[in-house]
């Protein structure tokens, strides 16, 4: 399928949407990045995940608790990447770059690839969000019915 071709307007919903957020932050008088909750939960997470794996490598449970933990740790993976990495590859999990960096890079410590994200989710999802043929998010079967 050939790359969809957007028409130009002089009215930017993108620039009306980015205004409206600003000023909804400005407003309630709130962080854009994170805080020390957020920071606390990242924390406890990857920690978590940590203990769970070196007691699953090194120590070998029984095959039924080892069994839970190994449902446990599939969890706080999916924990890690839709909340540390997800929001420092978009440079909001701090007001530091380096941080965000260092948030995003997490997938690459849990088998993925920060770039290749960073590609198909900020280039590709954001530019084309649930254009069907171009946007991959849209391919979840059979889990998923995203589209017709």
């Amino acid at each position: 399928m050939a790359t969809p071709k957007f028409s130009k307007s002089t009215i930017s919903f993108h620039q009306d949407l980015k205004k409206r957020v600003a000023d909804y932050f400005t407003e309630k008088n709130l962080p854009r990045s994170g805080n020390g909750p957020l920071y606390f939960k990242a924390g406890l997470m990857v920690l978590s995940f940590i203990l769970l794996y070196v007691h699953l490598v090194f120590f070998t449970p029984h095959w039924a608790i080892a069994l839970v933990e190994c449902l446990v740790l599939g969890a706080l993976t999916a924990f890690i990447g839709f909340n540390v990495m997800h929001d420092g590859a978009h440079g909001s999990f701090s007001d530091k770059p380096w941080i965000n960096k260092l948030a995003g890079m997490s997938i690459n410590f849990l088998g993925a690839n920060v770039f290749m994200w960073k590609t198909k989710h900020n280039v590709v999802h954001h530019s084309y969000t649930n254009v069907d043929g171009v946007d991959d998010d849209l391919n979840a079967r059979p889990f998923l019915r995203l589209s017709p």
